[in-house]
């Protein structure tokens, strides 16, 4: 029996342009008026050790500057592009009328396999290339599986496998579902007597970040003197990029009780496998 494993990347079309309205009560906060950031260095590493860029083990404090306008009554405020390696319980949120009621770190983000996983069970498009002439031909599907293998869809005429005929197929969706974020976001839900805008500051921890500094002397022709040259790098392994933003290095230990790091929001591709296989001959008839 002869396998041939092909690895199929089924591309995500998402086919509406703009997202339904929100209803009242729902504010977004795409970005930020004004960022600071202040990063601290790996606690465990030492001062004459590289960074590893592949495991930033540091972590920064961010503070954001927000202009959001509140209904009356009860609303949830969605802060768009935090730090994708934010501690939601290390978020604190100034300049609510009545504070914050509940936060949470919207962990699951728009990606082509987040899509297909969400989508088990539902319509969508498949769009496939036909052999021999070229052509396109699109026909409703329902995905019946999981993002981990083949994609099995049922179409009107039964059960197939998508990517398998030797040219790509394309999954379309009508829509995303509502609980994937483009980008790493946090939600908080708040009070207020009257409907008014307000200027928040937001500040939380993330980790993922890390600094180092360099050095180089140049001795002067009297042999006593020097020229001293330092320069300072920063890194992040984070998704979430802090352009303009007010940036300090903070050197030495910390006292702070590290707690376990949790998912980090992350936008996965989506994989999947076809395997074509030849059925062995069947068994000679009986004498």
């Amino acid at each position: 029996m002869s396998s041939l494993v092909r690895r199929a990347l089924l591309s995500a079309l998402l086919l509406c342009a703009s997202a339904p309205a929100l209803g009242q009560g729902l504010i977004t906060s795409a970005a930020p008026d004004s960022v600071s950031v202040s990063v601290y260095r790996a606690p465990d590493r030492d001062s004459d050790t590289a960074m590893d860029l592949d495991w930033l083990e540091g972590y920064a404090l961010v503070t954001e500057k927000r202009t959001v306008e509140i209904p009356a009554g009860k609303a949830t405020i969605r802060f768009e592009g935090v730090a994708a390696g934010l501690f939601p319980e290390s978020a604190i949120v100034t300049g609510l009328p009545a504070g914050v009621r509940e936060k949470n770190l919207d962990a699951d983000l728009l990606s082509p396999r987040s899509l297909y996983a969400r989508m088990f069970g539902r319509p969508i498009t498949l769009r496939r290339t036909l052999p021999g002439s070229g052509g396109v031909r699109e026909e409703r599907a329902v995905i019946r599986s999981g993002p981990d293998g083949a994609a099995i869809l049922q179409t009107a005429a039964g059960f197939e496998v998508a990517n398998c005929g030797g040219l790509d197929d394309e999954i379309l969706y009508a829509q995303a579902p509502k609980d994937l974020s483009a980008r790493p976001t946090l939600s908080i839900e708040t009070q207020s007597a009257t409907a008014q805008k307000v200027t928040l500051s937001l500040s939380y921890l993330a980790w993922g970040f890390d600094w180092q500094t360099n050095y180089v002397i140049h001795m002067n022709p009297d042999g006593r003197t020097a020229d001293l040259a330092a320069w300072v790098t920063l890194a992040s392994s984070d998704s979430t990029s802090f352009p303009d933003a007010e940036t300090a290095v903070i050197a030495g230990e910390v006292n702070r009780e590290d707690t376990e790091r949790g998912a980090v929001p992350t936008g996965e591709e989506l994989e999947l496998q076809c395997e074509l296989s030849s059925l062995p001959p069947p068994p000679p008839p009986p004498p």
